[in-house]
């Protein structure tokens, strides 16, 4: 798991569009959050957010930061605040009609499922593999539904020592899927290529 944070900090795609003040502030609250500034990335994308009323991206990243700084925090007391702090936006923000919202709640209810996995996988897991599924069922082509159901899942069976094949064949398609992928909106989702490439790798 903290291969894939550190690979998905570096995988935030740039820019190819006209600079505008919201590009050009987003590529600064990208740039902390890849320098591991978390307060100062959230707090300017809660800004972001504030300004830009009717779009969801920024408050989307803000819940991200969070997510994925908790999988890298050692203190405890720290990483359940960021947890609960992405949760939070998540319950206001997220659109449930969204992919990339569920894929981006099931990753937060990761977070909180390995904190103490021994209590809490049996309540969370079904609930982390519903909300990739009904991302799935949304959008069927967003790689990262399709990758991330299938991690999670190959994590799940190698904890029981069970047969990856059909997950690791799920990756194959995530990996397709990214190349086909057309982004045309700024700082849309992108992430997740070379984490779906060092899975099959792992495969393998």
């Amino acid at each position: 798991m903290k291969s894939f944070i550190i690979a998905l900090i570096c995988l935030i795609s740039g820019s190819t569009f006209a600079q505008s003040n919201f590009e050009k502030s987003m590529g600064q609250a990208m740039s902390l959050w890849q320098s591991g500034e978390t307060q100062k990335a959230t707090a300017l994308l809660e800004r972001i957010s504030q300004a830009e009323k009717d779009n969801w991206i920024p408050a989307y990243y803000q819940a991200m930061v969070l997510t994925t700084a908790s999988f890298r925090e050692k203190n405890k007391e720290t990483q359940a605040k960021y947890i609960q702090s992405a949760e939070e936006i998540l319950n206001n923000s997220a659109q449930d009609n969204n992919s990339e919202w569920l894929v981006l709640r099931a990753m937060n209810q990761t977070a909180l499922m390995i904190t103490d996995p021994m209590t809490k996988a049996k309540e969370l897991s079904p609930k982390i593999i519903g909300l990739y599924k009904k991302a799935i069922t949304l959008a069927p082509n967003n790689p990262r539904a399709v990758l991330g159901l299938a991690e999670f899942q190959i994590n799940s069976k190698k904890y029981f020592n069970q047969d990856t094949s059909k997950e690791c064949e799920d990756v194959k398609k995530a990996l397709s899927l990214f190349g086909e992928e057309k982004i045309t909106t700024p700082f849309a989702p992108s992430w997740g290529k070379d984490r779906a490439e060092q899975l099959i790798k792992e495969c393998k």
